[in-house]
Parts: C-alpha cells; structure tokens; sequence
C-alpha cells in the first residue's frame, strides 16, 4: 500500500514541476510564440519516463528459491499492453535470451532496447512531425523571421507615432514654425490656456507682454519652448508638459514667436531684458531684416531725391523768372 501511494506521490510531483512553465504562459502579457502545447508534449514524455523507469523500483521484487512460493501472477490489459510494448520477457526465460559470444565467462542478453529509450525516441518524432505542420504546413506558428519582420513593423509604426506627436521634440532640438496650419493650431492653444495671463492679443496682463522684444526669461524659439514646457511655478505659471505633447507646446511657443512687434493696445511696458536672437536661431528673421533695411533705405534715397528734383525744379523756375 505504500508503495502505490509513493507511485502516486511521484506521478504528482513530476506533473507539478512540468506542468508549471505550461501554466505560467498565461501570465505573459506581450505577444510572443504560444509554447504550451511544447509544454504539454514534454510533461507527457516525461511523464511515461518517470513512470517507466522509477515506478518499477517501487515494486516488489520476485522471489526466488526453494522457499519461493509459486503465484500465478494476474496480468491486467494495461500490463499486457506495456509488455507488448518493451518487448521484455521475464526471467524464466533468459536461457532463450543469451547470446552465444563469451568473453572471459561473461554471457551478454539480447535483451531488447529499453522502454524509456524507445519512448524518447518516438516522442522526438512525434515533435517533429508537429513542429512541421505547425510551422511550414498549417503555418499557426510564426517562424522566427516572421517574428522580427513583426516587431520591426511594431517598432516602425511607434516611431511614426513619436514623431507625429513630437516626442522626440525637445529645448535643444525644438525648431520654428512657420506654416499657417501650426500656427493656427499654436493659436487656439494660446487662446484656450493663456489668455488669463498674456491677455487676447498677448499684450499681457497678470503676465508680461510678449510682443516686445524683451523677455524675462529669454527669448528664440527655445526659450519659449522651454518656458512653456517646465512653467515659472514661483510666479503661478504651471508646467504644461503634463498637458500638451511636445508637438502642441512647439506650435504654440512658434504662434507666440510671431506676435513679435504686433504692438497691441493697451501693452504692458516691456519687463526683463532685451533679447537679440543668434545668427543660427534667427537666420529667416535675420534675412527678412535685411530685406526690410534695404527697403527703408531704397524709400529713403528716393525721398532724397525726390526732395532734390524739387529743389532742382524750384531753381530752375527761379532763374527762369
């Protein structure tokens, strides 16, 4: 009776240590390649070689000799079963198992190949055969260039994703934009979160105007962006980093950019320190400048010499008369 409940206690416990990698797949929250029916497969080989090969020790052994009591022993179906399986026979009949080599009075049985070994064996085939038509004839499973063509799509499309929400816009790499599309967008922006503070038309109220050109906490497209994005909490600005992405606050930083020398009414007085941007931030700004030079100076050459046809007119009548 111990004995057969030891056998039962060995079956549990190699049911529960294969079993356990099976179960634990159902934990796993990213999609990968489903391995429970490999696990099951391997539970069962496992398990008929645990049962093949140590169940019988638990067994009790034959006795032999003159006070050896014969018994007639009562094979069940699934013995007869296993025996026809293994094909071994029993000791009576060993005599019929010995091969005639001799080496140095040691007799070798032609015994068969073990149990557990043909087991083996088979199930590798058996895991072949499955393994084929899981992978190259059905095709359920995904073979392994299947799986980085996958993840290399999945990682495509998320950063196709990041740059369309500008996550990978920062104060070092944030740009100025000048297209009418963001800049509308920068402007319902403005107008739904700064006005309290900026007023309508960024003439500034609570807060400083920033249509002038001094800035208290420094001017240029990176400034901005920055001052937007981490807030001036000591003065009630909040950080909008927690609300908008980075695209937002680069769109609005860009609208506030080109309220530049708008000069609203009723525009505070300009607060902090002037702000000259460099060659390479204002490089667009840098050209319109010169354009807008060259014209004041055209306009003003002509005035020049509009004022000195007059005059040479004004002469010319003069000694006329």
């Amino acid at each position: 009776m111990s004995k057969r409940i030891s056998s039962i206690l060995l079956s549990l416990l190699c049911m529960t240590v294969f079993a356990a990698p099976a179960f634990s797949q159902t934990a796993v929250t990213e999609p990968e390649t489903d391995m429970t029916t490999y696990y099951i497969i391997l539970f069962a080989v496992v398990f008929m070689l645990m049962n093949a090969i140590f169940i019988p020790l638990l067994k009790d052994s034959p006795m032999y000799g003159d006070g050896a009591v014969a018994l007639v022993e009562k094979k069940s179906a699934l013995r007869g079963l296993y025996d026809k399986l293994s094909g071994l026979k029993p000791i009576s009949q060993e005599k019929e198992l010995l091969m005639d080599e001799d080496y140095d009075g040691i007799a070798e049985l032609d015994n068969n190949v073990p149990p557990w070994f043909n087991i083996l064996f088979y199930s590798t085939i058996v895991f072949a055969v499955i393994y084929l038509l899981n992978y190259h004839v059905l095709k359920i499973g995904r073979l392994p260039f299947q799986e980085y063509a996958d993840e290399v799509y999945a990682a495509d499309m998320k950063r196709e994703e990041l740059i369309r929400t500008g996550a990978f816009i920062n104060e070092n790499t944030v740009t100025l934009l000048t297209e009418k599309a963001a800049l509308d967008n920068g402007k319902q922006v403005f107008m739904a979160n700064c006005v309290p503070c900026h007023g309508n038309n960024a003439e500034g109220t609570v807060g400083p105007n920033l249509t002038d050109q001094y800035w208290i906490h420094g001017g240029g497209i990176k400034n901005v962006f920055k001052t937007i994005k981490y807030g001036v909490p000591a003065k009630g600005m909040i950080a909008w980093q927690t609300l908008f992405n980075p695209k937002s606050m680069q769109e609005v930083a860009s609208y506030v950019i080109s309220l530049q020398g708008t000069n609203p009414p009723n525009g505070k007085p300009p607060e902090g320190d002037k702000f000259t941007e460099t060659a390479i931030d204002s490089a667009k700004t840098g050209s319109d400048s010169v354009k807008t030079t060259s014209g004041e100076q055209v306009k003003q050459t002509g005035a020049k010499d509009t004022t000195a046809s007059k005059t040479g007119a004004s002469d010319t009548v003069k000694k006329g008369k």
